[in-house]
This record gives structure tokens, C-alpha cells and sequence, in this order.
């Protein structure tokens, strides 16, 4: 079937006409009924925070790098990779499990202890510039940045869940500046007309990015970040006659193929979420191909067999990397092949970690 590509200078266009915000607006706002009780002063942290992660970020690749599709794991184990990996991952999970104990809360005290571990640990790696390390592999750019989503998205959930009375403290945010600057270096390099490869790794960045440049009121941040996202609707391809486009570069991933479609989904929906809580909505005909890609990525769940994108079976996208119908019915509950998958799994698609945790609370009028 003839296919049809979105012109990339076209798709950068309505970025440089629009007008922008006059403050930088998070996409999720402060809660009325604000379930995070924030004291003046946090109490003090009886636990001790993890030492920072200072070290190289040689990290490898869990996939077969020989392997065209990058589909299967490789049989090389890397222990360094892997317990630095963890090191990281269970401190953000840690800083998450706080601020989900400070909105469980039943008392001021409980709110206060669990607020000052969140504290004090953000503080510790901060101040200790935790990393930052330029000696960085392709991998270990990409785990940097995963670590500034999560870090920036629990952040901003955790300012919401309070009513806007919990914000990170000038040197957190200085830290999250740093990163977010890291990050752009390591990812510009990669929007240059005509990159091959250009794909969910960037945006994952340019989602990490947004997500500071709200916390610290950075419009910059934010029109590196969009940018990022109207490159995405340059690689967009439609097929004539069908109701949905794909991302060619997520779809050549072999059996992983509706996975990382799923995977795409969640940063490109927060971005374009946050593009309309700053003023700054997709056109009409930006809004029709992100409902196109949403078909595509729900009907690569529902009926994989039938999208001939697809390299053969296909292995059923995570639970967690669905989360993006959440923010997605919020705004478009009427999507028909989101709701159908949405109605498939039962809802159960909340709770990422890499996005802050469960977003359901942070959508109280979503009711599907």
C-alpha cells in the first residue's frame, strides 16, 4: 500500500509561529482536595540515603547490538551494568514510595517524616552532583535520562498531589538543570535533518527535559522539548485508506514491535499534554495523526495480526507502558481503539514508575 511521509520542515512550522505562555503551566495542576499534607518545616530523615551515583555511566545494552531489530537480549552479562543500574533504579523507586507515604498519610507527622526523607535524599544526590559523569555511553546517556523523566515527573506529581504547596528546593533544581543540560548535549546531536534512528530514546529526552523546564520555569526547556516532538510528526507514515500511522523506527523492532509502540506513546502524550496546558495545542491536522498513532499502537495490542507494519507474532505490550491511555481518555474519551484497549485490560494500566507512579489520582474527573 502507498504510504505518505509528513514533511519535517512542514511539522516544525507551527512550533516557531505559536505564541507562547506567559508562565510555564504544569500538565497536571494542584489538586483542590489536595492529599499531601505539607508541614512548614520537613522533620528530619532517620533513613540514610544511598550513596550517589557518581561513576562512569558505561552502561550496556541488555539487547544483541549484531541483531538488526535489537530484539533479543544479549547473552553477554554485564555485572557492572547491572548493579549500577540497580543502584539507581531503587533510588528513584525509593523517592516515589515516599512521596506515595506522604500521600497516604492519616496524620501532619507521618506527611512531615516521609516529606523530609524525599528531602534529604534529593538533596544528597544533588549536592553530590549525581550523574552528571561525561563518560557516558550510549546506554548510560539513555539510563541518565530515564532517571531525569522519573525524577522531574515525581517532582511535579508530588507538587500536584499537594496543592502546589511541595516544591523542590533551589538546589535540587539547580541539580535538575544541570542534568537537563546534559541531556540536551547528549541528544541534539541526533535531531539533525535526516537521523536515521531518531526514536523513543528522544522523546523520552525531550520529555525529561519539559518536565524540569516546568518545575524550574524554563520555557527554553520547554521549546527543546517540543521541538523534540514536531520532529516525531516528520517521521510519522501514514497508509492510504487505513485509520492509523506508525513510527517506522519503533515498528522495525522485530517481536518488540507493539512494545516500544506503546513505549513511544507515554512521553509523546505527556508532551503533548503539557503543550496544551501551555497554550501551545497541536492544529487539526496534528491532533488527527497523534488519534492515527494512538490507533495503531492500541490496535497493535488488539490485533496485531492485522497490521501488516508488524514483523510477525508480536509479543503483548507491558501493563505499565499503557499508562499513556490515562492522560490520553482524559483529553479524547471517545477514541474508540483506546477505549477498547483500556476496556481490555480492565483499567489496569496504571502505576510507572519512570512517569512518578500511579497517574489515575492526578485525573480526578477521569471516570471510563
Amino acid at each position: 500500500m502507498p504510504v505518505v511521509r509528513i514533511s519535517s520542515t512542514t511539522a516544525l512550522l507551527l512550533l516557531f509561529c505559536a505564541v507562547p505562555a506567559a508562565a510555564v503551566e504544569s500538565l497536571w495542576p494542584a489538586l483542590d482536595n489536595a492529599r499531601i499534607q505539607v508541614p512548614a518545616e520537613p522533620a528530619p530523615c532517620r533513613d540514610e540515603p544511598p550513596t550517589p551515583y557518581t561513576d562512569a555511566l558505561q552502561f550496556k545494552s541488555k539487547y544483541n547490538q549484531s541483531d538488526a531489530s535489537k530484539s533479543s537480549l544479549s547473552l553477554g552479562f554485564s555485572p557492572s551494568t547491572f548493579f549500577a543500574g540497580r543502584r539507581v533504579k531503587s533510588y528513584l523507586k525509593d523517592l516515589q514510595r515516599y512521596a506515595q507515604r506522604a500521600e497516604r498519610a492519616n496524620n501532619p507527622a507521618k506527611s512531615a517524616e516521609a516529606l523530609g526523607c524525599l528531602s534529604s535524599w534529593l538533596d544528597a544526590w544533588a549536592q553530590a552532583g549525581a550523574l552528571q559523569s561525561r563518560d557516558a555511553s550510549k546506554t548510560g546517556m539513555a539510563a541518565r535520562k530515564w532517571a531525569l523523566a522519573a525524577l522531574s515527573a515525581s517532582l511535579l506529581r508530588t507538587q500536584a498531589m499537594s496543592g502546589d504547596r511541595y516544591r523542590a528546593s533551589d538546589t535540587q533544581l539547580a541539580w535538575l538543570q544541570r542534568l537537563a543540560d546534559i541531556v540536551i548535549e547528549d541528544y541534539q546531536p541526533r535531531r539533525v535533518a535526516g537521523f536515521r534512528y531518531y526514536n523513543n530514546h528522544d522523546y523520552w529526552a525531550a520529555w525529561a527535559v519539559v518536565g524540569v523546564g516546568i518545575l524550574s520555569q524554563r520555557e527554553d526547556y520547554l521549546d527543546w522539548g517540543f521541538a523534540g516532538l514536531q520532529q516525531m510528526f516528520g517521521q510519522l507514515v501514514e497508509v492510504e485508506g487505513r485509520d492509523y500511522a506508525y513510527l517506522p523506527v519503533e515498528t522495525a523492532r522485530g517481536k518488540l514491535g507493539a512494545e516500544y509502540s506503546h513505549y513511544a506513546m507515554v512521553p509523546l502524550t505527556l508532551l503533548v499534554e503539557t503543550r496544551e496546558a501551555n497554550g501551545r495545542p497541536l492544529n487539526e491536522r496534528e491532533r488527527e495523526l497523534f488519534g492515527k498513532l494512538a490507533n495503531f499502537a492500541a490496535r497493535s495490542a488488539l490485533e496485531p495480526e492485522k497490521l501488516p507494519e508488524l514483523d510477525g507474532r508480536q509479543r503483548y505490550p507491558s501493563r505499565h507502558k499503557m499508562i499513556w491511555l490515562i492522560p490520553f481518555l482524559n483529553r479524547h474519551p471517545e477514541h474508540t481503539w483506546a477505549r477498547r484497549l483500556y476496556q481490555r485490560q480492565q483499567g489496569d494500566v496504571d502505576g510507572y514508575s519512570q512517569v512518578g507512579g500511579p497517574l489515575k489520582p492526578l485525573y480526578p474527573a477521569f471516570a471510563l
